[in-house]
């Protein structure tokens, strides 16, 4: 039994392989390997004089479902099929439910005459009609044997009748799998068949097809690949189908001059059409399985594979088999999209377009595989513009109510067109946004499937749809929902909503107190986030109304002045609750209470903590400057929170544009309120803009007289103020300036602080 005699027992294990549907019988093809070792009595591997004794053997089952009709259940049927052969893996039901659809969608291709043991093919998803298969399953007087091999390579040397029947019987032996390593050992026959297609494949359909069959049977196994990329099989095939593209287009001249008019010369164009595009289909077969390989897909890339497989696009006057042919096209161009290199190329020969028409085709494989295509290209902004100005929203819309995979697909290509501003813009002259809300509402789902509502989330950015949301029925009850399961991300669906919303329409009070009840009792940190955002933006709406209840119950004021000290909470939840208290400053009465409830002292404490963060800054002094354009609060607040205009007056200067501006209206208000804060504002305005002319004058005086004490203390306080306006003007130089630019101003400077004034 072995060269060791301790030899006791044969462990055996099956492995999965892959799976895929059978080309003509409606059945289901599943691939596996059978890893068997030679174990001793310890059960160590017995080695003998050469290697472990082991093998592997790979082999396949056929599964049967005759039953599959248009009616059949495929989610059950998948699931009978996982739990009736043991081979397969249960993570693979998704993938065995999309090839029962396809065999679903299928014609029924088995000819009449067709043998029971035929072999499978090992293609992904190969697909062929009954005519197809009758081409390439001629019925022969004489059945190979691997025995005569040989005298079938001699025939490959004869006439081209001789080479049609030798192919043919070679083909008949490369059908059987046992049969398969022992011809791709036969390097003579490769070169043979290689040889033969080379020179004679144009002469007879019948000889090309053949010969491609059977390096279509080789590539079915990987490690028969090696061999036809040494013989260089792949560049070989690509010259064949460019050639039949050559022929087609002289077809296409002579079918417009009406050379083909008469029956029997339109019945021989028809057929040969047929054969053509067999030979066309296989040969990207082969290629498809060829570029398992990385380095072999890039040699094809250089070549100018993607420019043939989108040539094949644009074919016309085909057989209905163009569908099948498109499939596998799409299929390829799919798994070629993922490289920039590819990308580029497919765009500029207008694979978008080509593709966006195949989308409305009733065939919904080729329909699916489209828009696998076109997703994979969105993801480059410039084309994801392209894919959404060609109109495909209502088959998009019609794809989506499905449930199958070209359905999930377009959910997705739908999202990624809604990255962008304008693709959002084009979505929302469809009907899409209204149809993905009723999808939502339905959905039976907790949580809610992510890409609808993500989509929904960025269409809520456009005012129209906005407004259409917050004014509408959905409002109410998508708050409720999202409530009730805590879902950030459709709260976040609300606050873009109510942020973006063109509305005079005052916030009902009742959804606000749902609102803060619901941020009060929760503790997800996310949701408290978008909640306090739409707390917010709802606020915006209600300066009069809507914040009274709150305020009766002093828990909410005491929860944000609990949650805005430094270190109690994340950034996000922090930057929200200072939008609320933005919103509730903007209200006369709320305003009062914010001042009462000592949450003005935790904002400037903040404020002084957050003085490297722009936004933190800038929503903090709105904060402020909404209470300032309230009369009552404004003198509270120069007389009792001097910090505030101090703070106003510091951050004049800041490099950020929207701070200086915020920061100038806010001073505005305080010059108005107090004579004192009027004049330091005035000094401190004409010192910044006159910052470098001063202190050059200044240093000027003081070196060629000193004057009396009273002039130099003067001169002393005008050059410290000069000194300490000097690095502000230098790093606010750069920023464009509500004010001018201070440089401007150094050779003619300002005759008075008075005049200043009048200035700005």
């Amino acid at each position: 039994m072995c060269d060791s005699d301790n030899a006791q027992y044969l462990k055996r294990r099956i492995k999965f392989d892959s799976i895929d549907v059978h080309p003509i019988e409606k059945a289901l093809i599943v691939f596996y390997r059978i890893e068997a070792m030679l174990l001793s009595s310890d059960g160590e591997p017995v080695t003998g004089e050469k290697r472990v004794s082991s093998f592997v053997e790979e082999a396949q089952k056929m599964i049967k479902v005759q039953s599959l009709n248009s009616s059949t259940d495929i989610n059950g049927l998948a699931k009978e099929v996982i739990h009736q052969c043991k081979l397969i893996p249960s993570s693979r039901l998704n993938e065995v439910q999309q090839l029962l659809s396809y065999l679903q969608a299928r014609p029924d291709n088995k000819p009449a005459n067709m043998s029971e043991k035929l072999r499978p093919m090992t293609s992904s998803q190969m697909m062929r009609n009954d005519e197809m298969a009758d081409i390439i399953n001629q019925p022969m007087d004489e059945q190979a044997s691997m025995g005569k091999l040989e005298a079938y390579v001699e025939l490959l040397y004869e006439e081209l009748e001789g080479k049609i029947k030798g192919t043919s019987l070679i083909l008949q032996l490369a059908k059987r799998n046992e049969n398969l390593q022992d011809l791709i050992r036969n390097e003579a026959l490769i070169g043979a068949l290689y040889r033969v297609l080379r020179e004679d494949g144009r002469k007879h359909y019948a000889l090309a097809v053949n010969i491609a069959f059977t390096f279509f049977y080789f590539t079915s196994y990987s490690s028969f690949h090696a061999v036809l990329t040494r013989f260089k099989v792949g560049s070989l095939l690509m010259e064949i189908i460019r050639g039949e593209f050559v022929r087609f287009e002289q077809w296409e001249n002579e079918l417009n001059l009406g050379h083909f008019e008469q029956d029997g010369l339109h019945r021989k164009f028809q057929t040969a059409l047929l054969q053509q595009t067999l030979l066309i289909r296989t040969c990207f077969y082969v290629l498809l399985h060829l570029s398992e390989d990385p380095g072999v897909e890039d040699k094809m890339r250089k070549k100018g594979i993607v420019s043939l497989l989108i040539r094949t696009l644009q074919r016309k006057h085909i057989h209905s088999s163009v569908n099948e042919l498109n499939y596998l096209v799409l299929t390829f161009l799919q798994k070629l999209s993922i490289f920039g290199e590819n990308k580029d190329e497919m765009a500029q020969l207008g694979v978008i377009e080509k593709a966006a028409i195949l989308v409305d085709s009733p065939h919904r494989l080729v329909q699916d595989s489209a828009a696998r295509v076109l997703y994979n290209l969105s993801f480059d902004p410039a084309l994801r513009l392209r894919i959404g100005r060609l109109g495909l929203l209502p088959s998009l819309i019609r794809m989506m109510l499905t449930d199958s995979q070209g359905g999930n697909i377009a959910w997705a290509l739908v999202y990624q067109i809604s990255l962008d501003d304008r693709g959002r813009i084009l979505i929302s002259r469809s009907e899409c946004f209204s149809f993905v809300l009723e999808y939502l509402l339905r959905c039976k789902e907790i949580p809610l499937p992510s890409i609808p509502l993500a989509l929904a989330v960025n269409l809520a950015h456009v005012p129209k749809l906005a407004t259409e949301l917050y004014q509408s029925k959905y409002f109410v009850l998508f708050l409720d929902l999202a409530i009730a399961n805590q879902d950030a991300v459709l709260i976040k669906l609300l606050r873009n909503a109510a942020g973006h919303a063109m509305s005079s329409q005052s916030s009902n009070p009742v959804v606000m107190d749902k609102l803060v009840d619901a941020i009060l009792k929760s503790s997800g940190i996310y949701f408290n986030s978008e909640a306090l955002g739409l707390l917010a933006n709802l606020g915006e709406f209600s300066l009069s109304t809507g914040w009274e209840t709150i305020f009766n119950d002093k828990s909410f004021l005491r929860w944000i002045d609990q949650h805005l000290q430094p270190g109690t909470s994340p950034f996000d939840v922090q930057l929200s609750a200072v939008l609320v208290l933005r919103a509730i400053a903007a209200a006369p009465e709320a305003s009062l209470q914010l001042i009462e409830s000592g949450l003005v002292s935790t904002l400037l404490n903040l404020l002084r903590m957050q003085q490297e963060d722009d936004e933190f800054v800038l929503q903090i002094l709105h904060v402020f400057y909404r209470l300032l354009r309230h009369d009552e609060i404004r003198f509270i607040i120069v007389n009792k929170f001097e910090d505030i205009p101090a703070s106003f007056l510091d951050l004049m200067t800041d490099q950020n544009l929207e701070v200086r501006k915020v920061c100038e209206r806010g001073l505005m208000l305080i010059a108005e309120a107090d004579a004192k804060w009027e004049e330091r504002i005035k000094n401190e305005r004409f010192c910044w803009h006159n910052a470098q002319w001063l202190e050059a004058i200044a240093k000027t005086n003081l070196l060629s007289s000193p004057g009396t004490e009273d002039e130099q203390s003067i001169a002393g306080s005008v050059l410290d103020l000069c000194v300490r306006h000097a690095d502000l003007l230098d790093r606010a130089s750069n920023s464009a300036s509500s004010f001018g630019s201070p440089e401007s101003r150094i050779g003619s400077p300002v005759d008075s602080i008075d005049a200043l004034d009048t200035q700005i």
